[in-house]
């Protein structure tokens, strides 16, 4: 357990430091660059995650949970990981300008070009990050991983000031990417690595080939948005939906990010040593969920608030949206940890099939409502009907293989609803009160509203006896003894 803790600890202080990082390029971007051009490099990236994904194809997941690895696995994932990278690299260089061809915009064809320079540089990379997590050397991947985020933003930023435009985020990653090798050559992972080879491809298709399959068509579902609303709509339109489902994405893909990545080995580990997963998933679920229904209930009420303050009133037009996203990333919650459980206890055909039926059915809902309705309001009370839909399912698929302590789940999840309604009461108060029709709030209130709201959640966990509570005393005590000591 001190093992994950500490983990944790150095996931989550990357996570901030990325985090502050991402604010600060957003909120600079976001007066550099205009909407169309974010929403042109916001269509580009869709359409380069999907050929991620298969370039991925589950090597990292492999690597993780394999009992016994030995160099012929890892040579063998480094081979797979190359091949694929090789000819996507290629694939993507001579489809961009049937891209460009369908979204009606040759920048599509310079951008998706640069972007695939990516499919060259992260074989190595993903490898010996996989490598490091199934070590649980999360301080050596946060120093890795914050400087090449200085890098890549430093580099967009210096472009798009340039005048550059979109193709200057699309740099911006490359270089990220190059700063990472650079990273993990330095920390010694790239020694680690064999000859890449081709002896295990039976056991790594047999492991890779139902995840990919299913994590395609979830890349597809998550990134159908900027796709149909690029083609049916325009791309001004993609970046307004984009900001205000990034909002939601600071923790349903950026926290959650993180706490999947230390879940999944730590899960990994009880699967192969003490077996109690169960106890750990409802741990991860109340540490979770205490933290993201405050978080989304916030935005949500001051959506406004923290757009003008990250992007600037050029971006009030997301702020209707931003509200149902977050709900239904408070939703998104109860589920969202259930794959990578059943991931780490060996089920990856069981999750390929969970994904491979409602992810499909999710992007063809998705794609009818921005046809029908061709607005954007409707298209995130889809993203909402799916979420709510999403938790009986994927419980359902657990229970098949890990039955469920549901008296455990609602003890927790209730204490977190309780201590959410306490924390954010006073500021919906607050803004029902003052707020101007139509207009933010002004900026001394929003700050104390947020001030307010973080003092209540500390004096609601200590209330109500949460171990998230012990938790964090435990880590400033450990900090304190530890500045102490040095």
């Amino acid at each position: 357990m001190a093992t994950v803790r500490r983990s944790l600890g150095f996931a989550f202080l990357e996570r901030y430091l990325l985090i502050a990082l991402q604010l600060l390029s957003f909120t600079l971007l976001a007066r550099l660059l205009t909407p169309a051009q974010i929403g042109l490099y916001s269509v580009s990236m869709a359409l380069i995650s999907m050929a991620q994904v298969v370039r991925d194809f589950g090597l990292a997941n492999y690597l993780i949970q394999r009992k016994d690895l030995g160099p012929e696995d890892v040579g063998s994932a480094l081979g797979t990981s190359l091949l694929l990278g090789g000819g996507l690299f290629v694939l993507v260089q001579a489809a961009a300008p049937w891209v460009g061809s369908f979204y009606g915009d040759d920048s599509l064809v310079h951008i998706v070009r640069i972007i695939s320079f990516n499919f060259l540089i992260l074989p190595f990379n993903s490898i010996s990050i996989a490598l490091l997590r199934r070590d649980m050397r999360f301080d050596v991947l946060m120093r890795v991983n914050v400087a090449a985020a200085v890098v890549g933003t430093f580099t967009a930023l210096g472009l798009a000031w340039a005048g550059v435009g979109a193709p200057s985020l699309a740099w911006g990653d490359v270089a990220a990417s190059l700063a990472t090798a650079v990273g993990v050559s330095v920390a010694g992972a790239w020694g680690r690595l064999p000859r890449p080879q081709l002896k295990r491809w039976r056991e790594i298709l047999h492991f890779g080939g139902p995840v990919t399959a299913a994590n395609v068509v979830t890349s597809v579902s998550m990134d159908i948005n900027d796709l149909a609303v690029g083609k049916l709509l325009d791309f001004s339109q993609v970046a307004i939906a984009s900001r205000a489902q990034g909002l939601m994405n600071l923790f349903h893909r950026d926290i959650m990010g993180t706490v999947r990545s230390v879940a999944y080995p730590a899960f990994a580990q009880a699967h192969r040593e003490d077996g109690q997963l169960e106890q750990r998933y409802v741990q991860s679920l109340a540490a979770t969920s205490a933290v993201a229904w405050p978080f989304y209930g916030f935005v949500g009420l001051f959506a406004l608030e923290v757009l003008r303050l990250m992007f600037g009133p050029q971006w009030d037009a997301s702020a209707p949206l931003v509200p149902i996203f977050c709900a239904a990333g408070a939703v998104s919650v109860l589920n969202s940890l259930i794959p990578t459980l059943m991931l780490a206890a060996g089920h990856a055909q069981l999750v390929a099939l969970a994904d491979l039926i409602i992810q499909p059915l999710k992007a063809l809902l998705l794609v009818a409502v921005i046809w029908y309705w061709r607005a954007l309001e409707p298209l995130a009370l889809g993203v909402l009907a799916m979420a709510i839909v999403a938790v009986p399912y994927f419980y359902a698929f657990k229970q098949r293989c890990l039955p469920s302590d549901f008296r455990a789940i609602a003890r927790e999840l209730a204490r977190n609803a309780v201590l959410a309604l306490a924390c954010l009461l006073p500021g919906a108060l607050v803004a029902g009160w003052l707020r101007p029709a139509g207009e933010a709030l002004a900026l001394p209130v929003w700050l104390g509203c947020a001030g307010l709201t973080v003092l209540l959640w500390l004096a609601g966990l200590r209330l109500l006896g949460h171990p998230l509570y012990a938790e964090i005393i435990g880590f400033m005590r450990r900090r304190r003894a530890a500045a102490v000591a040095s």
